[in-house]
């Protein structure tokens, strides 16, 4: 399996890992990057940057800026959301992750690669970084206990990939 470069963050893959003790899956990207609007929200939550490994905190150049400020004024996403995006676009990653439904369609708009949190989890699973039944117990706390929000259909749904994945 081809190991993921880089990809820009929103708030909600850090934050919902951080809420289930599974920040550590986040190795499976090589190089992350946020802007500084996503390290503050983050700080708020109380997520331990550092312990994220090849975590880059990138500036904005003015044209960007002007851009995530036109984002969130066209499409009612919030300034980290809208920076993280504008990031992705300045920096030219594709890969991007959030939770966060607006977001994702914005994304989607700009022809970013979208992924969210159970993502990252699948794989880290595939990737034998966290084994079939810490991958399940993980899946089920997130749906539980953290401030994701996830339809069971879509919790069935990855607990099936899981489960079919050889």
């Amino acid at each position: 399996m081809a190991k993921i470069g880089d990809a820009v963050f929103d708030t909600g893959p850090f934050l919902h890992l951080h809420e289930v003790h599974a920040l550590s899956t986040l190795e499976v990207i090589q190089k992350k990057s946020i802007t500084q609007e996503i390290k503050n929200e983050l700080e708020r939550y109380s997520v331990p940057l550092h312990k994220v490994k090849s975590l880059s905190i990138k500036q904005l150049s003015l044209r960007y800026k002007n851009i995530a400020k036109i984002l969130v004024e066209a499409y009612e996403i919030d300034l980290g959301e809208a920076t993280a995006i504008a990031l992705a676009q300045q920096e030219r990653i594709s890969l991007f992750f959030t939770d966060d439904l607006e977001a994702r369609e914005v994304a989607k708009r700009f022809h970013l690669n979208v992924h969210g949190t159970l993502g990252i989890l699948l794989r880290a699973f595939r990737e034998k970084k966290i084994s079939k039944k810490e991958v399940i117990i993980i899946v089920k706390k997130i749906s539980n206990d953290s401030t994701l929000f996830l339809t069971s259909d879509l919790v069935n749904w990855i607990l099936k990939e899981i489960e079919a994945y050889k």
